[in-house]
């Protein structure tokens, strides 16, 4: 079978936060479909082949090329062709490719899937799309090439299918060992390696070690595409997919995508024990984990290993520094064990620290926000490597957070998160869409400012308190300095 993998433009919401993605879940779709049926698959990335194509968006840029460029790259007589939603406020954009696939091709099956379809997957069915797939999407994309009904694969459903009981998800691929690794085969790999996802230089691959979330944050979405249920790829088949890399490819990096990659402390030592084998024969290789860990899955063994296998910059998803609005958020972590795993970090020269933290967060008064502000102090003091990344509060779609703010009234708006109704981009670092009577929107980027000034050298401190001014209140402000 002749099948075509679409990957979207994206959007973001300003120029400066644009990057790039190395397609890991269509590519690990694109192996298994190579590996079940034999079938030709032809790849169709929006994002990279229209990547200097910047244009504005609403309250955002769309990057990537437009739906005709899109179209005109699938081939003729393509029977099957599956399109990745991976963010929800890319909906407008898939609905028009699926539209436009149709009108090209109004004999192939045109199949939805990704973040989107898995949260809203009533909006999703109502495209021009034959079909979506809620959840996981290998055994589910298997099976349709392999002209099973839609009503015999689980997760999969048709635009005219009524689901009595909601939308179960796709079956789940239960041992990851037995996939095979994201295909590397595809012709423009090469491209893929020398423009890393976070923009960096040298030569860069992302890398998925586990899936799956045991926690159950109240704001966060991933468990909607892959479960609760933790599932890691054993270390040995990670460390060979490593090897590969650095051996056919000359990856000089490696960007670990993991929501929990440090969850199991064997299997992780065991994974940086290989890289630092690697690196003794010369590979030059090192790491980071953009996504964040889980600051409690650390111990000051694992932290030498951090250390000796060369990662560059360790994100810690560490959230707020209050502990009752981590009780509200349902993020069970200890503050003061935070801070010690932060202390060792330190004290072993991880050479970045990054720190996630969220503000506007419902149930953030003013005094659990003092509290969360005296302990990033703290935190503060423990050394220049520990930089913070503040975001806004968000209701995404399928989140426990936007149903709790819906019961309490804290949103009213019944189309929010419909964005094919509502274009404009929800953003962590620029919207504040949650108002409580606990803040407004300009407290809670007064309280973002305010912690980013705590982390911040002093001279960036200054220019954010000048650029705002005339130049007149600027010049009287250096005076004060000086």
């Amino acid at each position: 079978m002749k099948i075509a993998l679409i990957n979207p433009p994206f959007l973001f919401p300003s120029r400066n936060e644009i990057v790039f993605s190395q397609c890991i879940g269509l590519r690990s779709i694109s192996s298994c479909l190579k590996m079940n049926g034999k079938h030709e698959v032809h790849f169709v990335d929006a994002l990279m082949h229209g990547f200097s194509k910047i244009r504005r968006y609403y309250n955002g840029y769309m990057v990537g090329s437009d739906v005709d460029g899109i179209v005109s790259l699938i081939p003729p007589e393509t029977e099957l062709v599956g399109i990745s939603a991976p963010f929800s406020q890319i909906a407008p954009i898939v609905h028009q490719i699926a539209e436009r696939v149709k009108e090209k091709l109004p004999d192939a099956k045109v199949v939805m899937g990704g973040v989107y379809p898995s949260t809203q997957p009533e909006l999703a069915k109502a495209s021009c799309a034959d079909y979506i797939v809620v959840g996981e999407g290998e055994q589910a994309m298997v099976g349709i090439s392999a002209n099973l009904k839609p009503t015999e694969i689980r997760g999969v459903y048709s635009k005219d299918e009524k689901p009595g009981r909601g939308f179960a998800p796709a079956e789940m691929v239960k041992n990851l060992n037995m996939l095979p690794f994201p295909d590397y085969s595809l012709p423009d790999m090469e491209r893929y390696f020398t423009l890393s996802q976070r923009m960096k230089r040298g030569r860069t691959a992302s890398l998925v070690t586990s899936r799956g979330c045991p926690f159950s944050c109240e704001f966060c979405s991933i468990n909607s595409v892959y479960g609760r249920k933790y599932r890691p790829r054993a270390a040995s088949g990670v460390l060979e997919e490593i090897k590969l890399l650095v051996d056919r490819y000359s990856i000089q990096a490696l960007e670990i995508e993991d929501d929990n990659f440090t969850l199991l402390k064997g299997r992780t030592a065991e994974i940086l024990e290989g890289i630092v084998r690697l690196n003794e024969k010369g590979a030059g290789l090192s790491w980071s984990t953009p996504n964040g860990v889980r600051i409690d899955t650390l111990d000051e063994s694992i932290i030498k290993l951090i250390k000796r296998s060369n990662c560059t910059s360790l994100t810690l998803a560490l959230e707020h520094g209050d502990q009752e609005v981590l009780k509200i958020m349902n993020k069970k972590l200890n503050l003061d064990r935070a801070y010690e795993i932060m202390k060792l970090l330190v004290k072993h020269e991880i050479p970045q620290i990054g720190v996630f933290v969220i503000v506007g967060y419902p149930g953030e008064t003013e005094a659990r926000y003092r509290e969360s502000l005296r302990y990033l102090k703290k935190v503060r003091g423990l050394g220049n490597s520990i930089r913070v990344i503040v975001n806004f509060a968000q209701p995404y779609p399928g989140t426990k957070l936007t149903a709790r703010c819906r019961e309490e009234g804290i949103i009213k708006d019944k189309d929010l998160g419909n964005f094919l109704i509502k274009r404009e981009l929800m953003s962590t670092g620029h919207i504040v869409p949650i108002t409580t009577p606990d803040f407004d929107a300009a407290e809670v980027k007064k309280r973002k400012e305010e912690i980013l000034n705590i982390f911040a050298p002093k001279w960036k401190v200054v220019v954010r308190r000048l650029l705002p001014m005339g130049a007149i209140q600027c010049l009287r402000e250096m005076k004060k300095l000086i």
